[in-house]
């Protein structure tokens, strides 16, 4: 735990974040987003997702109708993975991102400025520090980039 300088108890948390395909042609726009907003990148890498990954990621999608559009377009050009660290990164990056569905999305966030509907909506990032655990250990558990 870190102090602040008002000596407020200050808890940093990790994030995960997967920049998808259509975000990444704005992938620095993002990053300065995070960094504006207090949240650091402590890991990175840039990669191709496959069946694999995708299937064990969206496990509770996989009967959805739309899972099928949802995997093609996460595979159809590479993605950026980072962890994020910063004070409540989770509910800081969920409030950064916007809601899902990009066109009800405030355009100040990342998937009102850069994403057009609830598939193509530029981010995603994970929905409980739990499931950020889970993710980063699914997304990192063999060799990392360290910035």
């Amino acid at each position: 735990m870190k102090k602040a300088s008002n000596d407020v108890n200050v808890t940093n948390t990790k994030t995960l974040t997967i920049i998808k395909p259509d975000g990444m042609k704005h992938i620095d726009e993002i990053i300065n987003m995070f960094y504006e907003n207090g949240l650091k990148i402590s890991s990175y890498k840039i990669e191709q997702l496959t069946d694999e990954i995708l299937e064990e990621h969206y496990s509770h999608l996989l009967d959805k109708p739309f899972y099928p559009k949802l995997r093609n377009y996460m595979m159809s050009a590479p993605v950026a993975i980072m962890v994020l660290e910063g004070e409540n990164a989770v509910e800081k990056l969920r409030a950064l991102m916007g809601p899902t569905d990009a066109t009800k999305a405030d355009p100040d966030t990342i998937r009102g400025k850069f994403g057009t509907d609830i598939t193509y909506n530029a981010i995603h990032g994970s929905d409980s520090d739990e499931n950020a655990k889970i993710e980063i250990e699914r997304f990192f558990k063999a060799k990392q980039k360290r910035i």
